[in-house]
Order: C-alpha cells, then sequence, then structure tokens
C-alpha cells in the first residue's frame, strides 16, 4: 500500500536498539513513532479513545530532526494491523510511484471543527481511523482515507483536495453537519 503522509498527530517518541555500546544506536536500528495526542501548556496528553500509532524504520528514509520534509511525501506500509490493543501502521521505504493509494490525515477542532465521535455519520466507511485523542471539546484524530472518502464536522464535509497535500472543505458534498 502506498500512503502519502498530509499531516502528522502531536505525539512524538523513538525507540533505539537495545545494544547501548554501539555509539550509533540512537540512528542504527531506530525506530521513530507518532500519533494523536492534544497540548495543554507545555504538557502533552494521551487521552486515547482509539489508541494507534505509525512507525517509521531507518529504511524509510524518514530524518527525525526534520518530521516536515516527509509531509507531502509517498511511502511503501503495510496495511494497517491491531495488535496489543493498538493499531499500528508501519512506514517502511519511499514510493518511486508518486499516485498514492490513500492519504494520512490529522484532524483536530481548531481547523476543522467539532466532530460528534459518539455518531458513526462523522466519517465515511473507507477512512480507517489510526489514533484518536479526546478530552472535552478537544480532539485529535490520525487517519487513512481515500481521495473518495469524507470526515463530517461541524464547518462541513473535509475531503484531499485536488492537489492530493491538503485537506479543504468540499462545497460540491457538503451534508448535514454532525
Amino acid at each position: 500500500m502506498r500512503v502519502r503522509i498530509i499531516s502528522f498527530g502531536t505525539n512524538w517518541w523513538s525507540a533505539h536498539s537495545r545494544d547501548l555500546n554501539d555509539p550509533l544506536c540512537f540512528r542504527r536500528n531506530a525506530a521513530w513513532f507518532n500519533s494523536a495526542g492534544l497540548k495543554y501548556g507545555r504538557r502533552l496528553r494521551l487521552c486515547w479513545v482509539f489508541p494507534g500509532h505509525i512507525r517509521f524504520n531507518q529504511t524509510s528514509g524518514f530524518h527525525p530532526e526534520y518530521p516536515l520534509r516527509s509531509i507531502g511525501r509517498t511511502f511503501h506500509c503495510s496495511e494497517p494491523n491491531y495488535l496489543h490493543g493498538r493499531t499500528h501502521l508501519l512506514i517502511s521505504t519511499p514510493a518511486n510511484v508518486s499516485t498514492p493509494d490513500c492519504f494520512l490525515v490529522t484532524v483536530n477542532e481548531r481547523m476543522h471543527g467539532q466532530i460528534s465521535f459518539a455518531s458513526r455519520a462523522w466519517r465515511y466507511d473507507g477512512v480507517r481511523p489510526i489514533s484518536v485523542s479526546l478530552r472535552g471539546p478537544r480532539y485529535e484524530a490520525m487517519v487513512l482515507m481515500t481521495s473518495n472518502d469524507w470526515i463530517e464536522t461541524g464547518l462541513g464535509r473535509w475531503v484531499v483536495g485536488q492537489d492530493c497535500r491538503s485537506l479543504v472543505l468540499d462545497v460540491a458534498r457538503q451534508g448535514g453537519n454532525a
């Protein structure tokens, strides 16, 4: 599966190899993780109602000091799987073909409006949640969606834009608000 990254979640962490005698253990065989989280001042809160994360391996070409360089890039990855109570999406290598099968998108209440997560109508059936943090009216949701899918918020329906690099309000397919 090929996934184009449109936006990341707030929560980042890494794991290194277990060989601490290796001076490059924090770079060689390292993995970097990203999931939904909520910032309150300087604190990060993991208020997962749908726990999960994406994982970048060393072979992915991901550079941890410059994560925003991966925005707009397409990667090969496995299908999302459910393990130990969490959804995992492993991003393995950069894709030479730029046509993605789906898009990794993060939405939140500040930029996209409120979502009623209690209702199944907040998303098209094809949208696959990877990680969702929710606390009161605040939320952050990382999802996989195709160019035909949509997410419904208080502002309207959001779809992947024509440029396949952003999430935009779809005025042509506006439905009832959530």
